[in-house]
């Protein structure tokens, strides 16, 4: 029996000419509804989605002098860096296939993907995480980085479910960091995901969805003292680590990078 239970942001507005919007919002992405004030004393959590209907910001007003933000993707460097740890999971023999991000978020890794050049299709679970990324992305003028949004096909949905459709992507990518938390280093973007109690990626039914798909590699981003050694009955082909994670490549066809 699964008693899990997810943390879900509230909504709340900056303006009461906002009210309106900001309930529409709510009821439509099954969130709770909060006045400012009650945002300000809650007991349980103080992470808001400012909804307007000019844009969305995020903040956690739990964490001192923090203000209402949305993703500058400039912001995180990694995405045009020449080399990143990410980027070193990608091989020559990986040119021309199809990425598959199963856990996009705020789709700064399908996005450092795609700077590389190839075509990602980014799948996030959340209504409310899409809607406010989708914005983000569309939202972002930087000339750098437009090629790669534009080879980004985003999409809302359980990608487990979907990922049948997807049966010519041979490169599978998943994020399970969401168990990182409290993480001095984390940008504050991505610091507001982790306090939420997202459910985690259920690589049970990953495992029976593989049979309908023809990858030929997973990446598969990790903590880095994470216990997890095999995946699908194979062990990693590499493991690159970083100083918080780590990224375990599995080569399904068992070929040598």
């Amino acid at each position: 029996m699964n008693d899990f239970t997810e943390t879900k942001p509230f909504v709340s507005y900056l303006s009461k000419n906002e009210i309106r919007f900001a309930e529409q919002f709510a009821s439509k992405h099954g969130l709770e509804l909060i006045t400012p004030r009650n945002l300000r004393i809650s007991a349980t959590h103080k992470q808001v989605i400012w909804a307007s209907a000019k844009n969305l910001a995020l903040q956690d007003l739990a964490i001192k002098n923090s203000k209402p933000f949305v993703i500058d993707y400039m912001d995180f460097k990694k995405i045009l860096a020449k080399s990143s740890l990410l980027k070193k999971c990608f091989s020559k023999k990986d040119i021309g296939r199809k990425v598959i991000d199963l856990t996009a978020g705020f789709c700064i890794d399908a996005l450092e993907i795609s700077f590389l050049g190839y075509s990602v299709t980014a799948i996030e679970k959340k209504s409310w995480l899409y809607e406010f990324t989708n914005q983000c992305l569309q939202n972002s003028k930087h000339e750098d980085l437009q090629h790669s949004i534009n080879r980004i096909d985003f999409i809302n949905g359980d990608s487990l479910d979907l990922i049948k459709k997807y049966s010519d992507h041979e490169i599978a990518y998943l994020d399970q960091m969401f168990e990182q938390k409290n993480d001095a280093r984390a940008k504050k973007e991505i610091q507001f995901l982790r306090n939420l109690d997202f459910e985690e990626f259920d690589l049970n039914r990953f495992k029976k969805a593989l049979k309908q798909n023809n990858f030929k590699k997973i990446i598969y981003k990790s903590a880095l003292h994470s216990s997890m050694s095999s995946l699908i009955n194979l062990k990693p082909s590499r493991v690159i680590k970083g100083k918080a994670f780590k990224y375990n490549i599995f080569t399904v066809d068992q070929e040598k990078e």
